[in-house]
């Protein structure tokens, strides 16, 4: 119960991904580059202080941890293409069918058995974030079919993300080193789209502060315990978890922005929130995985 509980705070915290994202006028090319590149930036910076430079060493996977790269890439990629030319709610509603994707093809790739528990939970999530959707639909234009292909291309994405960082973990490859490569090869597969962005370098205190936060903690911090948490998990259940993301989403633009939600959007919030704790509750932990070389991101106890 501890590790999902531990996911779902984990998850809850992105919602402040889309709502940073939105501030700034940085395009989505420049922003998932700086993003990534901070990240394996603040993951060799932690491997140097705690000093276990070793685990920076791809350990005979770099094939394995490459892949990974290339799909974090493309996956905050499209969801910033989602944001910038849809909106937040698209590319945060879109992005959801990632954890269906997941509840399917994880017990074809990994040796998980399909969960009803996280069956029925995820098909309660996708009800709430679609009443969440249906609250959003009134205002604006209608989103571009270019924009909602980039929503759920980083859904398919990001559940080929999980779902390889799964089995990498799972054959006792250090958290650590996913988490470093994954940044690491992210930022050399998006570099050569900085060539369509109109800006490359933020500008100003306030777009270098959101560059920041959103590579040093909302990445490389996260992308580490992330990895350490999913040693713990199954795919599945990490996929339903991060169903609360969005429902953070709402919340902080609630407080942050006061654009406060309709009663559907609160209706298909608790809707998610329920059943996060279903799976939080319910959903025993993944099986133990074979441990770690003891260090950052091991899972000593």
């Amino acid at each position: 119960m501890r590790w999902n509980l531990a996911l779902g705070g984990l998850a809850a915290s992105w919602g402040f991904v889309a709502v940073l994202a939105a501030s700034v006028e940085l395009g989505a090319e420049a922003l998932a580059f700086w993003r990534l590149a901070l990240a394996a930036g603040t993951l060799a910076a932690i491997a140097v202080l705690v000093r276990r430079v070793d685990l920076l060493a791809p350990r005979g996977r770099l094939r394995a941890l490459a892949l990974i790269g290339v799909a974090q890439g493309a996956h905050w990629l499209l969801f910033f293409e989602a944001v910038e030319h849809g909106s937040v709610a698209l590319a945060v509603l879109t992005f959801y069918a990632a954890p269906l994707v997941i509840a399917l093809l994880a017990p074809l790739v990994l040796s998980e058995r399909l969960s009803p528990v996280v069956l029925g939970a995820c098909l309660v999530g996708a009800a709430g974030i679609a009443a969440i959707a249906f609250d959003q639909g009134g205002a604006g234009d209608s989103p571009s079919l270019a924009a909602v292909a980039a929503g759920l291309g980083s859904a398919v994405t990001y559940a080929a993300l999980v779902i390889l960082s799964k089995r990498l973990l799972a054959s006792a490859t250090p958290p650590l080193t996913v988490a470093f490569w994954d940044c690491l090869v992210g930022t050399v597969a998006v570099a050569p789209v900085l060539f369509l962005a109109d800006r490359i370098v933020p500008s100003g205190g306030d777009e270098w502060a959101v560059a920041l936060a959103l590579g040093v903690v909302f990445t490389g911090v996260s992308t580490l315990v992330y990895a350490t948490l999913l040693r713990r998990v199954t795919a599945q259940s990490a996929g339903v978890l991060t169903f609360l993301e969005p429902v953070a989403g709402v919340l902080l633009a609630w407080a942050i922005l006061e654009q406060r939600p309709g009663a559907a959007t609160l209706a298909g919030g608790a809707l998610v929130i329920a059943a996060g704790l279903v799976v939080v509750v319910v959903e025993p932990a993944g099986t133990p995985v074979a441990e770690a070389p003891a260090g950052v991101g091991s899972t000593m106890e």
